[in-house]
């Protein structure tokens, strides 16, 4: 049995190592939120693009992206490493442990601090769904014109059969050619 003294030298390190960990892990979540915000502003930006399409702005737009995705994948590296470490501190499984299994281990300031960077991930996880949900819909909505497009200009140059295999006449078709043939 280890001396009491020496058990709460021991525990004291141990709080100590805890508190170092979890002070990386809240800096490591500082960035993302940075970079998350930056993404969720090029996603924001991305509209006016899809509206006023260039080739330029639409290259500029997508290396912002690309910029902020490889950013926050370097940060997912380091914050999974920290938690590993976090987990071997903690004497636990490091398999789905969260940032709310960490929480209750937070002491003061640090709590707080961490709950809301949790909070402030949540929202700009969400900001960044809602806004790739409106730009996906100015997308649909650009293909379908030119599918619709397409299939006009199919019509009219492709003709088509004008009538159904029953003898009737098709209705509601536009068939036709836009050049004649004839010399």
């Amino acid at each position: 049995m280890m001396n009491p003294e020496l058990q709460t030298i021991h525990q004291a390190e141990g709080r100590a190592d805890l508190d170092s960990l979890l002070d990386s892990l809240l800096s490591v979540l500082r960035k993302e939120i940075e970079v998350y915000g930056e993404l969720a502003q090029a996603i924001a930006l991305e509209k006016d693009v899809l509206r006023k399409p260039s080739l330029d702005s639409l290259h500029e737009s997508n290396a912002r992206k690309e910029t902020c995705i490889l950013k926050s994948r370097l940060l997912e590296e380091v914050r999974s490493k920290t938690v590993g470490r976090i987990a071997l501190t903690l004497g636990i499984d490091e398999g789905g442990l969260g940032l709310q299994s960490i929480l209750p281990h937070a002491k003061g300031d640090l709590a707080r601090d961490l709950r809301e960077c949790h909070r402030d991930l949540r929202l700009l996880a969400g900001r960044i769904q809602e806004e790739n949900r409106r730009n996906r819909s100015l997308l649909d909505a650009s293909l379908d014109g030119v599918r619709s497009s397409y299939q006009f200009i199919g019509s009219l140059l492709g003709g088509g059969p004008t009538y159904m295999d029953s003898g009737e006449l098709k209705n509601g078709h536009v068939s036709g050619r836009i050049c004649s043939e004839r010399g």
